[in-house]
């Protein structure tokens, strides 16, 4: 029998059995002496052993699962088998249902159920269809996929075994990583209160000043719950071991050193809370998640000490660099030996990975991760000796001091460096033989980190635009934008160029046209903002941009219209099949989306604006040498727009008098 056959057969005589005999589970041995009626098949060992096989491979509790769900088991090796309904049902607040035909692949809210489904009581499928309903379905798969991530985390590190945990287990890693911006790795390892007997703590997070006590549920926690972990803790403290509290006093004296003589608050994660200033609900933690992956952050809380290179022959550490009188630094090191403090600072050994997140060395970074440089890594490769001669070497920002045998940079920033530091990384080869030069600049201002960025970075150019996205007020924009309780959700895109750890999510979670480029935005902003600049705007927008200052806060309204209007002028685009037709409004894109937003005109009425001024200022007077771009990028275009709208406005007024 082909494996399909066999599946669709099991199916069958299963809800052949429980129509007749109204179970919940069918024991193997009735399954296999309907199998081999239905069939009419000996019901011998190999139909059994083939029986077997298919129920596991369609069930998502056995280890070797894959595809979709088409059986479960009570529990692992119990012999005790259903099918799994693809109508299913959860209960949600206020007396309404989520319901899902696919096995929570979507969702739907309802008031009524119909009599054909069946109730999920499944822990994580009720978890997964809340979430589900409360994030949107993109968002909410970006959070699963997190916890599944943790999951594998937890069963490696031999914490839970495979199939004895649930989502919730997983966001107790999740919601203290967020919070406090660590890696879940570092989490489970630090701060996690592992074992059964937790004493109703979870984690406990510290760092040089502070103690943070958490209970962490993903539904309702008991208001004298708090009480008991408050009281366990100290207990605890006092070397006292309290009831059902074993695993907590281990962790709390293995970690009593870094606990002792700091300020202690506890805090509780669920869905009721009260005082919700330390508090907070699961929906708040994704929301965070969110804003921490989508928007810069405003530091990396990263701590960076490099040691002081010293010359080969001596014992102790000298001043082998250069320093000036403001903490600003320049030296040369070896390559291994850089790249083993950038991971000390995060809390990782050093390993070739090439998906190893660096990303917060980069948070200020004015562009993302650039395509691999050949000549780079031929270099790694074939001239190691030499590598110190071709590349800039390693820029890094932030608060510098200066101790007797090393540097130390809080909130530390690689503004160039970043392509270097990666491709030697994820390469992995020579880096004892190479050499690089790192300059450490103590400096935390924005404006002048990208002037860093910009003056010194020679291999790859920095775009005038990349600039801006440290200024603050786009910073303040974008967020604002994000933030909005708009319909309409967008992204403004603050990096132009290289590749971002945000690309993904926000690929993931927006719609391809609501994602708005930095560049289009300001085009469009200042143009509305200066009309007579339109001009300008199309012909040498890196010049515009140079001469701009951004210095006060932009207008959300317009930046919401603005971010409307580009996005319906791409959607647009897409739909028209005329290759002609599209190039002739792309070229006049700028003054396109002008009209869709200054003077608040529907795409069709754009469109005929601008085959009117096609018409009348190009194709009727063209010469060989001018481009239809041409006239859109003059400085009296928007004298030519101006005066196609008043005569239509004209036309339309005669038109209802008449």
């Amino acid at each position: 029998m082909k494996e399909a056959t066999t599946k669709e057969t099991i199916y069958i005589c299963l809800e052949n059995i429980l129509n007749r005999q109204k179970d919940e589970y069918i024991p193997l041995e009735k399954i296999y002496e309907e199998v081999a009626s239905y069939l009419e098949v000996k019901n011998d060992y190999s139909l059994q052993s083939q029986v077997r096989g298919r129920l596991q491979e369609g069930c998502p509790k056995s280890s070797s699962f894959k595809g979709e769900a088409l059986f479960d088991t009570k529990y692992l090796r119990s012999g005790l088998w259903k099918i799994i309904p693809k109508k299913k049902y959860v209960r949600d607040k206020d007396n309404k249902y989520l319901v899902t035909e696919d096995d929570w692949k979507t969702v739907k809210t309802t008031e009524n159920i119909n009599y054909d489904y069946l109730q999920d009581k499944d822990t994580d499928n009720i978890y997964k269809a809340k979430l589900m309903a409360s994030l949107g379905q993109y968002k909410a798969q970006i959070i699963l996929d997190e916890l599944k991530n943790i999951k594998q985390l937890l069963i490696k590190k031999n914490i839970f075994e495979e199939g004895k945990m649930n989502y919730g287990n997983a966001f107790e890693v999740f919601a203290v990583s967020t919070i406090h911006d660590i890696s879940y790795e570092d989490c489970i390892n630090k701060y996690l209160v592992t074992g059964s007997k937790d004493g109703k703590i979870d984690a406990i997070y510290y760092d040089a000043n502070n103690v943070d006590v958490y209970q962490i549920k993903l539904g309702e926690i008991k208001y004298k719950d708090i009480d008991i972990l408050k009281k366990n803790f100290d207990l605890c403290q006092r070397d006292i071991i309290p009831e059902e509290g074993e695993d907590l006093f281990r962790f709390i004296t293995k970690n009593k050193e870094f606990l002792k003589a700091k300020k202690v608050t506890f805090h509780v994660i669920s869905s009721r809370i009260e005082n919700s200033g330390k508090n907070k609900t699961p929906d708040e933690i994704y929301k965070m998640f969110f804003e921490n992956k989508l928007l810069p952050k405003k530091t990396n809380n990263l701590k960076l000490e490099i040691l002081k290179p010293k010359s080969n022959d001596m014992e102790s550490y000298q001043n082998n660099i250069s320093k000036d009188e403001n903490n600003n630094f320049i030296f040369f090191i070896k390559a291994n030996e850089f790249i083993d403090c950038i991971f000390k600072s995060l809390g990782i050994s050093f390993t070739k990975n090439k998906n190893l997140d660096l990303s917060k060395y980069f948070v200020d970074n004015v562009r993302g991760k650039l395509k691999t440089n050949k000549k780079m890594l031929y270099t790694i490769e074939n001239e190691p000796e030499n590598f110190v001669k071709y590349n800039n070497g390693i820029n890094i920002t932030g608060t510098v001091e200066d101790l007797e045998t090393s540097i130390l940079i809080k909130d530390p920033i690689i503004n160039n460096g970043q392509q270097t530091l990666t491709t030697l990384i994820e390469n992995g080869k020579n880096l004892n033989k190479i050499t690089l030069l790192v300059k450490i600049t103590n400096e935390t201002n924005l404006d002048i980190k990208g002037k860093i960025s910009q003056f010194t970075n020679e291999q790859v150019k920095v775009k005038a635009v990349d600039i801006l996205s440290l200024n603050p007020q786009i910073r303040n924009i974008q967020r604002d934008i994000y933030n909005s309780t708009n319909n309409e959700k967008y992204f403004l895109d603050i990096y132009s160029s290289g590749e971002k750890e945000c690309d993904n999510f926000i690929k993931k979670i927006y719609p391809k046209h609501n994602i708005i480029k930095l560049l289009d935005f300001l085009k469009l902003y200042f143009s509305i903002e200066n009309p007579k600049q339109l001009g300008n705007w199309k012909n040498n927008p890196n010049k515009m941009i140079d001469e701009i200052s951004i210095n006060h806060p932009l207008n959300l309204n317009l930046a919401l219209k603005i971010c409307k209007g580009i996005s319906e002028y791409k959607t647009y685009i897409d739909q028209i099949e005329n290759k002609k037709q599209r190039a002739d409004l792309k070229s006049a894109d700028l003054a396109f989306m002008y009209l869709l937003v200054a003077e608040n005109m529907n795409v069709n009425d754009a469109t005929k604006i601008i085959q009117n001024i096609n018409n009348k200022y190009y194709y009727d007077i063209q010469d060989k040498k001018s481009k239809l771009i041409d006239v859109y990028k003059s400085s009296n275009i928007i004298n030519k727009i101006n005066n196609e709208v008043e005569a239509i406005k004209a036309t339309n007024a005669h038109s209802v008098s008449v």
